[in-house]
């Protein structure tokens, strides 16, 4: 089981540093001749978990994605339920709120979401999620889905 666990880790996390890479968007720039600025994107996650009852947690996320143009700050608000000790579903509204560097860019976003998570152990879990944008509103000048209203995430995370 632990050579399982490491492979699907390791095809995990190449599949994230594959996917992060965009040979397009070069943010690093020669400022000076001898001072080199980088501006790059990241992600950063936290989420706290409420138990409920044995079977049903309420789990409340703030996400933070940095692109060139624009920051995303997500709120997703879930419903967790426990399917087995290791497999749970999620359910709910994510809140997304669109920052450039002007300020807020439009009123918040409001995403539907389902998802499944696999707790490895007590410390790493795995999750897919689907998100359901229910109208063609983006406050954003790029519109990076090619007007799409659906997209899926693949993520792990630490919990300690």
């Amino acid at each position: 089981m632990k050579i399982k666990t490491t492979i699907l880790l390791i095809i995990t996390l190449h599949n994230l540093v594959v996917a992060q890479q965009n040979e397009e968007n070069n943010n690093i720039k020669v400022v000076e001749d001898n001072e080199v600025k980088s501006e790059s994107n990241y992600y950063k996650a936290y989420f706290s978990e409420i138990k409920i009852n044995s079977n049903l947690t309420f789990q409340q996320e703030r996400n933070i994605r940095v692109e060139s143009d624009y920051t995303v700050f997500e709120f997703p608000l879930l419903l967790k339920y426990n399917i087995t000790k290791k497999v749970s579903l999620l359910a709910g509204p994510k809140i997304d709120l669109y920052t450039d560097k002007f300020g807020l860019t439009g009123g918040p976003v409001v995403n539907l979401t389902v998802g499944i998570d696999y707790e490895v152990n007590d410390s790493f879990l795995m999750e897919a999620r689907f998100n359901f944008r229910p109208h063609d509103d983006i406050p954003i000048q790029t519109d990076y889905t090619f007007g799409s209203n659906t997209f899926m995430t693949l993520g792990s995370k630490f919990r300690f």
